[in-house]
């Protein structure tokens, strides 16, 4: 019918209304584009809203693998510092040699870390969500997924080189796994224990050296999972007010 309008006012030469036509046709388009536009970036914003939620999850559960390695950490600290007092002095007692049996339990404990990264991995490719994030938060993104790589990587690293030349592999090292008396202490369930005198082994410098890589390695893991909590609660807090702004 507009068209029809169209050719009734070129024929009739009335330019007025044809250029008012013209202008109708426009505006309907821009119109109708920009509605277009509209109802995409809510859908995108909607899609964005869901992701975030779910990327909010995924840091939470990172935090929370996190925190069960450093609680097992934390458990195992006063054996540690036990542990090495009492290979240092090299004077035995029962609970010198307990501190340092339950140390070696502790340090074979999982240590690396199994992040979760499904979401993050999906949010970096979705380009059209990008476009409604904040230059804040695209950078705090970016920091936290380059971090969550480098630990990825560098605490397997770790894990491997501990395990490599780890203490508990050393021949005055044994396990046990059931009662077995020795040292005139009883050994229940399973771990692990020394199988030549205290003072003996306190004195290997094989022994010693081992030692005190194991525990380098045990040690370092520990204080990159304390920075990678740091790392990823500022980046949790930063996201919980990007979905307050989406």
């Amino acid at each position: 019918m507009l068209l029809r309008r169209i050719t009734k006012h070129v024929q009739e030469q009335n330019w007025f209304a044809v250029f008012l036509d013209f202008f109708i046709v426009v505006v309907g388009v821009f119109i109708g584009i920009q509605v277009a536009n509209w109802n995409q970036t809510q859908t995108n914003k909607k899609g964005l809203t869901a992701s975030l939620e779910r990327l909010k999850s995924e840091v939470t559960q990172n935090i929370k693998i996190t925190e069960d390695i450093l609680d097992h950490f934390e458990d195992g600290q006063g054996d540690m510092t036990k542990g090495r007092e009492a290979l240092n002095a090299c004077i035995y007692s029962p609970e010198a040699q307990a501190a340092l049996e339950r140390l070696l339990f502790d340090l074979v404990g999982d240590t690396q870390p199994n992040f979760v990264t499904v979401v993050q991995d999906q949010l970096a490719r979705q380009d059209h969500y990008q476009v409604l994030l904040s230059e804040e938060f695209h950078a705090a993104f970016g920091t936290y997924a380059s971090k969550i790589t480098e630990e990825h990587e560098q605490l397997r690293s770790h894990y491997e080189q501990m395990w490599s030349q780890h203490i508990n592999y050393h021949p005055s090292v044994s396990a046990y796994f059931s009662n077995e008396p020795g040292e005139g202490l009883k050994y229940e369930g399973w771990g692990f224990k020394l199988d030549k005198p205290f003072e003996e082994v306190c004195k290997d410098a094989s022994f010693r050296n081992r030692f005190i890589n194991t525990i380098g390695f045990y040690t370092a893991i520990h204080q990159r999972l304390l920075i990678f909590k740091i790392v990823a609660e500022e980046f949790q807090e930063l996201l919980n007010g990007e979905l307050e702004q989406v």
